[in-house]
């Protein structure tokens, strides 16, 4: 051993920052230099995430509202894109232009086709089902509402004559499109939504 303890070794790198830092005056390592500031790329500031929703406590028969209409009107989309079916219709259940609860929303005169197709409303695929399940449990718990607080939704594909020119706020999530109407008229869209 050179005869230095270990202590001294470990500190060394202290005293050669200690002495550069004193080696240069107040106030100069922070001053402005426009030649090298210049070419510091500039932060743009990034768009604040949705504010989580408040989470909610249902019986087990709205979850299963909730779940049904995820997986009907959304199985084989992204997470993202389920997330956004489940948080239009709790959006609903917030709108005087709705009915008060998640089965109310679901079933109100064939809002959601997959409730007036005539066919059984029971899930077939038991591991979509179980993701329904758990996107409805996360949204009641929750989870940021990808939509904006959107009311309504279809596919991209569609072009619904109900909404034609009504566009409010709008975003593209997934196969689908979730937007507010821009007249307020909740109540006339829904009917018309409704009527074939």
């Amino acid at each position: 051993m050179d005869g230095r303890s270990p202590l001294s070794l470990a500190l060394r790198p202290l005293a050669l920052v200690a002495a550069l830092v004193v080696a240069e005056p107040i106030g100069s390592a922070w001053a402005p230099r426009p030649a090298q500031d210049a070419a510091i790329p500039k932060v743009q500031p990034v768009a604040a995430a949705p504010a989580p929703s408040p989470a909610r406590t249902v019986s087990a028969a709205e979850l299963r509202c909730l779940a049904l209409n995820i997986y009907w009107e959304s199985r084989g989309q992204p997470v993202a894109g389920q997330a956004a079916v489940a948080h239009v219709t709790l959006n609903r259940t917030n709108s005087p232009a709705f009915p008060a609860s998640i089965c109310g929303v679901v079933h109100q005169s064939c809002q959601f086709g997959w409730t007036c197709d005539g066919k059984k409303d029971l899930p077939t695929e038991p591991n979509a089902w179980a993701e329904s399940v758990e996107i409805a449990k996360r949204a009641l718990a929750g989870e940021p509402d990808p939509t904006g607080g959107a009311l309504y939704f279809h596919q991209l594909v569609e072009k619904p004559q109900w909404v034609r020119g009504r566009y409010g706020h709008r975003v593209v999530i997934g196969q689908h499109v979730f937007f507010n109407v821009k007249d307020g008229s909740d109540r006339q869209l829904a009917q018309a939504a409704a009527d074939p």
